[in-house]
């Protein structure tokens, strides 16, 4: 499993945690719906929903949360081999023997 889906296991643990017994089965549900149908956009909104209110009755599950984030700042980019480009943003890049560029 990846770094995302552990990521996400791990946030909707703790909501999990954070949330009254009555109000489970709604995050449940809301899961549920999320994980059976990802490319519905209203699952996906039911679901952050119940993440919100969550956060709304515990505030300070917003700074557990982003506790779990990776620390922002340096990105290390590499490129190997023979012409190759690495950059975080990028535009136009060409590369090649003879290549003419025109407007």
């Amino acid at each position: 499993m990846g770094a995302t889906a552990n990521a996400g296991r791990s946030i909707l643990q703790a909501v999990w945690r954070r949330r009254s017994p009555a109000g489970r089965p709604e995050l449940e549900a809301a899961v549920r719906e999320a994980a059976e149908e990802p490319e519905d956009a209203d699952a996906a909104a039911a679901l952050r929903q119940q993440i919100k209110r969550t956060l709304r009755e515990n505030p300070q599950l917003l700074a557990e949360l982003a506790a779990q984030l990776p620390p922002t700042g340096a990105v290390t980019i590499t490129a190997v081999g023979e012409r190759s480009i690495a950059a975080q943003t990028i535009g136009t890049a060409i590369t090649g023997d003879n290549t003419t560029i025109r407007p």
